[in-house]
Protein backbone atom coordinates (compact mmCIF):
# COMPACT_ATOMS: atom_id res chain seq x y z
CA UNK A 1 0.00 0.00 0.00
CA UNK A 2 2.91 2.54 1.01
CA UNK A 3 4.98 1.25 -1.88
CA UNK A 4 1.28 2.28 -4.52
CA UNK A 5 1.35 5.97 -2.80
CA UNK A 6 4.89 6.79 -3.54
CA UNK A 7 4.67 5.81 -6.90
CA UNK A 8 1.28 7.56 -7.17
CA UNK A 9 2.96 10.66 -5.79
CA UNK A 10 5.97 10.40 -8.07
CA UNK A 11 3.67 10.14 -11.15
CA UNK A 12 1.88 13.27 -9.69
CA UNK A 13 4.92 15.24 -9.27
CA UNK A 14 6.52 14.54 -12.32
CA UNK A 15 3.43 15.31 -14.21
CA UNK A 16 2.15 18.49 -12.38
CA UNK A 17 4.58 20.91 -13.92
CA UNK A 18 4.25 19.57 -17.49
CA UNK A 19 0.54 20.78 -16.86
CA UNK A 20 1.95 24.38 -16.14
CA UNK A 21 4.81 24.85 -18.35
CA UNK A 22 3.73 27.31 -20.84
CA UNK A 23 3.71 26.42 -25.08
CA UNK A 24 6.29 28.93 -27.17
CA UNK A 25 3.49 28.99 -29.70
CA UNK A 26 0.52 30.37 -27.55
CA UNK A 27 0.07 34.21 -28.37
CA UNK A 28 -0.17 36.43 -24.97
CA UNK A 29 -3.45 37.89 -24.63
CA UNK A 30 -3.71 41.21 -26.60
CA UNK A 31 -2.65 44.55 -24.03
CA UNK A 32 -5.52 46.60 -22.96
CA UNK A 33 -6.85 49.65 -25.37
CA UNK A 34 -5.19 52.70 -24.57
CA UNK A 35 -8.88 54.10 -25.31
CA UNK A 36 -11.21 54.14 -21.73
CA UNK A 37 -14.42 52.79 -22.57
CA UNK A 38 -17.38 54.72 -22.38
CA UNK A 39 -19.57 55.23 -19.38
CA UNK A 40 -23.00 53.53 -19.87
CA UNK A 41 -24.21 56.18 -17.57
CA UNK A 42 -25.29 59.97 -18.74
CA UNK A 43 -23.31 62.48 -17.45
CA UNK A 44 -23.90 64.34 -13.98
CA UNK A 45 -25.32 68.19 -14.53
CA UNK A 46 -25.76 69.56 -11.29
CA UNK A 47 -27.97 68.43 -8.62
CA UNK A 48 -30.92 68.19 -10.80
CA UNK A 49 -30.60 65.83 -13.65
CA UNK A 50 -33.97 65.43 -15.66
CA UNK A 51 -32.59 63.26 -18.47
CA UNK A 52 -36.62 61.71 -18.78
CA UNK A 53 -37.33 65.62 -19.37
CA UNK A 54 -40.28 65.09 -17.13
CA UNK A 55 -39.53 68.30 -14.39
CA UNK A 56 -40.21 72.01 -16.08
CA UNK A 57 -38.85 74.73 -15.21
CA UNK A 58 -41.25 75.40 -11.79
CA UNK A 59 -40.81 72.23 -10.28
CA UNK A 60 -36.35 72.62 -10.62
CA UNK A 61 -36.78 75.76 -8.92
CA UNK A 62 -38.78 74.50 -6.04
CA UNK A 63 -36.51 71.69 -5.59
CA UNK A 64 -32.97 73.50 -6.44
CA UNK A 65 -33.23 75.22 -3.03
CA UNK A 66 -33.85 72.76 -0.96
CA UNK A 67 -30.89 70.54 -2.24
CA UNK A 68 -28.69 73.81 -1.77
CA UNK A 69 -30.02 74.44 2.08
CA UNK A 70 -29.25 70.78 2.75
CA UNK A 71 -25.62 71.11 0.91
CA UNK A 72 -24.91 74.22 3.02
CA UNK A 73 -26.67 73.81 5.92
CA UNK A 74 -26.08 69.90 6.41
CA UNK A 75 -23.26 69.24 4.57
CA UNK A 76 -25.70 66.59 2.09
CA UNK A 77 -25.30 65.81 -1.62
CA UNK A 78 -28.75 64.94 -2.52
CA UNK A 79 -29.01 64.57 -6.26
CA UNK A 80 -32.08 63.99 -8.17
CA UNK A 81 -32.46 61.87 -11.41
CA UNK A 82 -35.07 60.92 -13.36
CA UNK A 83 -34.62 58.62 -16.16
CA UNK A 84 -36.70 56.83 -19.23
CA UNK A 85 -35.57 53.30 -18.15
CA UNK A 86 -32.69 51.42 -16.61
CA UNK A 87 -32.88 49.23 -18.97
CA UNK A 88 -31.47 45.66 -17.85
CA UNK A 89 -30.75 46.57 -14.43
CA UNK A 90 -32.89 46.72 -11.43
CA UNK A 91 -33.71 50.54 -10.18
CA UNK A 92 -31.28 49.69 -7.07
CA UNK A 93 -28.34 48.57 -9.14
CA UNK A 94 -28.74 51.21 -11.43
CA UNK A 95 -28.84 53.70 -8.75
CA UNK A 96 -26.29 52.33 -6.84
CA UNK A 97 -23.47 51.86 -9.62
CA UNK A 98 -24.39 55.78 -10.61
CA UNK A 99 -24.04 57.25 -7.39
CA UNK A 100 -20.56 55.30 -7.10
CA UNK A 101 -19.68 56.79 -10.94
CA UNK A 102 -21.08 60.26 -9.93
CA UNK A 103 -19.51 59.97 -6.33
CA UNK A 104 -21.95 61.93 -4.65
CA UNK A 105 -21.80 62.64 -1.38
CA UNK A 106 -17.94 63.59 -1.59
CA UNK A 107 -18.01 64.59 2.48
CA UNK A 108 -19.48 60.96 2.92
CA UNK A 109 -22.82 61.99 3.33
CA UNK A 110 -24.40 61.38 -0.47
CA UNK A 111 -28.47 60.58 -1.17
CA UNK A 112 -29.02 59.67 -4.89
CA UNK A 113 -32.73 59.88 -5.91
CA UNK A 114 -33.60 57.82 -8.90
CA UNK A 115 -36.93 58.24 -10.95
CA UNK A 116 -37.47 55.49 -14.07
CA UNK A 117 -40.53 56.82 -15.73
CA UNK A 118 -40.94 54.23 -18.36
CA UNK A 119 -39.98 51.33 -15.25
CA UNK A 120 -42.30 53.01 -12.94
CA UNK A 121 -39.81 52.64 -10.14
CA UNK A 122 -38.21 54.76 -7.84
CA UNK A 123 -34.93 54.00 -5.60
CA UNK A 124 -32.97 56.23 -3.14
CA UNK A 125 -29.42 55.79 -2.39
CA UNK A 126 -28.26 56.58 1.28
CA UNK A 127 -24.78 56.76 2.03
CA UNK A 128 -23.50 54.79 5.04
CA UNK A 129 -23.15 58.32 6.58
CA UNK A 130 -27.22 59.12 6.77
CA UNK A 131 -28.33 55.19 7.09
CA UNK A 132 -29.03 55.93 10.81
CA UNK A 133 -30.69 59.21 9.99
CA UNK A 134 -32.46 57.82 7.14
CA UNK A 135 -33.35 53.92 6.76
CA UNK A 136 -34.55 51.89 4.56
CA UNK A 137 -38.05 52.04 6.61
CA UNK A 138 -37.78 55.72 6.91
CA UNK A 139 -36.98 56.24 3.19
CA UNK A 140 -40.05 54.12 1.92
CA UNK A 141 -42.71 55.47 4.60
CA UNK A 142 -41.69 59.43 3.95
CA UNK A 143 -41.86 58.34 -0.12
CA UNK A 144 -45.78 57.03 -0.06
CA UNK A 145 -47.15 60.72 -0.07
CA UNK A 146 -45.50 60.90 -3.30
CA UNK A 147 -46.78 57.31 -5.13
CA UNK A 148 -50.10 59.20 -5.77
CA UNK A 149 -48.37 62.63 -7.52
CA UNK A 150 -46.21 59.58 -9.73
CA UNK A 151 -49.65 57.65 -10.34
CA UNK A 152 -50.85 61.06 -11.71
CA UNK A 153 -47.77 61.95 -13.81
CA UNK A 154 -47.00 64.82 -11.81
CA UNK A 155 -43.12 64.16 -11.44
CA UNK A 156 -41.89 67.60 -10.26
CA UNK A 157 -44.74 67.99 -7.27
CA UNK A 158 -43.92 64.74 -6.29
CA UNK A 159 -40.19 64.91 -6.06
CA UNK A 160 -40.07 68.27 -4.73
CA UNK A 161 -42.80 67.00 -2.14
CA UNK A 162 -40.09 63.59 -1.27
CA UNK A 163 -36.88 66.08 -1.41
CA UNK A 164 -39.01 68.33 1.20
CA UNK A 165 -39.58 65.41 3.58
CA UNK A 166 -35.89 64.24 3.57
CA UNK A 167 -34.85 67.64 3.96
CA UNK A 168 -37.34 68.08 7.15
CA UNK A 169 -36.56 64.46 8.56
CA UNK A 170 -32.38 64.95 8.39
CA UNK A 171 -33.20 68.26 10.17
CA UNK A 172 -34.73 66.90 12.58
CA UNK A 173 -32.43 64.72 13.48
CA UNK A 174 -29.67 67.33 13.56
Amino acid sequence: MRTKLIVTLLLLLAFVPACFKRSSNIEPPPAASPVPSKSPFPQQNGLINDFANVLDADAKSRIQPILDALSRDLDVEFAVVTVDTTGPLSAHDYSLALSREWKVGKSGKGLLYLLAIKDRQWRIQVSTALEQALPNEVCAKLHEPSLKLLKEEKYGDAIANYVRAIDHELRKKK
